[in-house]
Formats: structure tokens, C-alpha cells, sequence
């Protein structure tokens, strides 16, 4: 499933950090939803075809669905987040997480990409850390 609105995740405090890419043209990215880069260095929705890496978190909604590359910038966050994922257990934590879209997470890799790893797994849920 794709994201249709902002997600609000829960994070560890403490200082996390933050990186600005430019938004590829086309393209809207939701606040809080995985991102990736392409191979040029812009900014996608982690599912999107050209993305190469994924790398973190957008820190809020941008909008470039009319402009072209580098219109709007993305800050994108790295840091520990509850993710929804389903069957995960204490036996998974270290283990790798895949996105199949910018709201979506799996321990399968298949050819989907790598957004981190399991973190923790407490009361609260799922803790993510990303790579």
C-alpha cells in the first residue's frame, strides 16, 4: 500500500539527523513516509522505479508534482521509528527491513530495497532504525 496522507510515527528521542535532496519533478512525497534516492540524488517515494537506496524519512509533505527537479527539497530523517510490521518477534530484532512502498515494511527481501533494521520490539511496537 502506498501512503495517501502524512504518518505520524513515533520516535525515540535524541538527536537524529537530517539530510535535504531535491525532489525529483512529477513527484509527491507524504511527511513521515520512506524515501529513497535515484541514482542521480533525488528525492522519491521509497516504492518508486528510480529509486536506488532508501534512505530515511521525509520530515514533512512536499509537493513537486508540478515542478520540475530540484523546485521543492525534502528533508529527510534518519533516526528510530515504530513502523507497522506484521510477525515480527524479539527473534528479528538486528534483522533487515525492506519497504515495498513509503508506508509499507517487510522482512522479505525479494528485489525490494533496504530501509534499516530492527531496532527494538517492545510494547509500543516495531522500532526501526534506518541504514
Amino acid at each position: 500500500m502506498t501512503a495517501t496522507n502524512d504518518i505520524r510515527a513515533k520516535k525515540k528521542p535524541g538527536p537524529g539527523r537530517a539530510y535535504g535532496y531535491p525532489v525529483l519533478a512529477g513527484v509527491l512525497i507524504y511527511g513521515g513516509a520512506a524515501v529513497g534516492i535515484t541514482a542521480n540524488k533525488e528525492a522519491v517515494p521509497a516504492a518508486h522505479a528510480s529509486a536506488v537506496k532508501l534512505i530515511g524519512f521525509a520530515e514533512e509533505r512536499i509537493d513537486n508534482t508540478t515542478g520540475a527537479t530540484g523546485d521543492q527539497y525534502v528533508k529527510i530523517e534518519k533516526d528510530v521509528r515504530i513502523i507497522p510490521l506484521a510477525g515480527a518477534t524479539v527473534a528479528n530484532i538486528g534483522a533487515a527491513v525492506y519497504a515495498s512502498a513509503d508506508d509499507t515494511f517487510t522482512l522479505t527481501a525479494g528485489a525490494l530495497l533496504q530501509i534499516g533494521t530492527i531496532d527494538a520490539i517492545d510494547a509500543d511496537g516495531v522500532w526501526l532504525k534506518t541504514t
